[in-house]
C-alpha cells in the first residue's frame, strides 16, 4: 500500500509524524511543501486538507491530517511496533505526557519564537523573558522525566519521545540567539539538562533519521 507524507521543513508536527513512521519501520514517500511558495494553500493541497496545514498522510485511499490523528491512526493500523505503550498504564501515561508536551512546552516555545520569527519582537522583551522563565520550568519538568531510564515513559521510544525531540532540536538550534538577545543561559543543554543528550542520541540512531531532518537546516549548515 502506497503511503505519502506531505510535510514542511522544520515543522515539529511534520517531524514527529515522520519520526513515528521511522520508529514503526514503515515505508513512505515524503513530499515537501514550501510555505514561502504558497504550496499549502494550493488547490491541490486544500483538497487534501481544507485547512491548508501540514502534515497530511495519505495511506492508500485514506487521507488524514492533524499530527495527533495521524499518530493515533498509525498505532491502530500498524500495531506491530507500538508507540503508545504495552499496557493500559503506559497507554494513558504516554497520552498524558504527549498532551503536556503539546499544551505546555510546545505552546511556551511558540509564545517565545512566534514574535521573533515574525519580526514582531520589538517592545516585547519583558513578555519574552517571562515566557523564557516558563520554558525553563517546563524543561526542568521534562528533564526529570528523562533522568534515569532515558525515555519519557517506560523503557522504549514512544509517541511522547518523538513529540519531544523536534521541540528540543529547535531549542538547541535557536538557543544561542535567545542567549545573546535575552540572556537565556539555561539553554546550554550540555550543562543544564544533560539527560536530553542521550535521549536525542536514541532518536538520531533511528535507521532513516536523516531523511526526517529539516531540509533547510541541512542547507544552512
Amino acid at each position: 500500500m502506497a503511503r505519502t507524507v506531505y510535510f514542511g521543513s522544520g515543522s515539529p508536527y511534520s517531524w514527529r509524524v515522520m519520526l513515528a513512521m521511522e520508529l514503526k519501520g514503515l515505508e513512505y514517500e515524503a513530499v515537501e511543501l514550501h510555505f514561502s511558495k504558497g504550496d499549502t494553500q494550493s488547490a491541490e493541497h486544500l483538497a487534501r486538507n481544507p485547512r491548508g496545514k501540514i502534515p497530511v498522510l495519505i495511506d492508500g485511499d485514506i487521507t488524514i491530517y492533524e499530527s495527533t490523528a495521524i499518530m493515533a491512526y498509525l498505532e491502530k493500523t500498524y500495531p506491530e511496533v507500538p508507540i503508545f505503550g504495552a499496557d493500559a498504564r503506559e497507554y494513558a501515561l504516554i497520552w498524558q505526557r504527549y498532551a503536556e508536551l503539546e499544551n505546555y512546552l510546545g505552546n511556551t516555545i511558540s509564545s517565545i519564537l512566534a514574535p521573533i520569527f515574525r519580526g514582531e519582537a520589538e517592545g516585547k522583551d519583558a513578555e519574552i523573558k517571562a515566557n523564557l522563565e516558563k520554558l525553563k520550568a517546563e524543561l526542568e519538568t521534562v528533564h526529570g522525566w528523562l533522568s534515569g531510564a532515558g525515555y519519557i515513559v517506560g523503557d522504549s521510544l514512544s509517541a511522547a519521545d518523538v513529540t519531544l525531540y523536534p521541540q528540543v532540536a529547535l531549542l538547541r538550534r535557536v538557543g544561542p540567539r535567545l542567549k545573546e538577545s535575552y540572556g537565556a543561559d539555561f539553554l546550554n543543554f550540555e550543562e543544564k539538562f544533560p539527560a536530553f543528550l542521550p535521549f536525542m542520541a536514541r532518536i538520531e540512531a533511528l535507521k532513516n533519521y536523516d531523511r526526517t531532518y529539516p531540509t533547510h537546516w541541512r542547507a544552512a549548515a
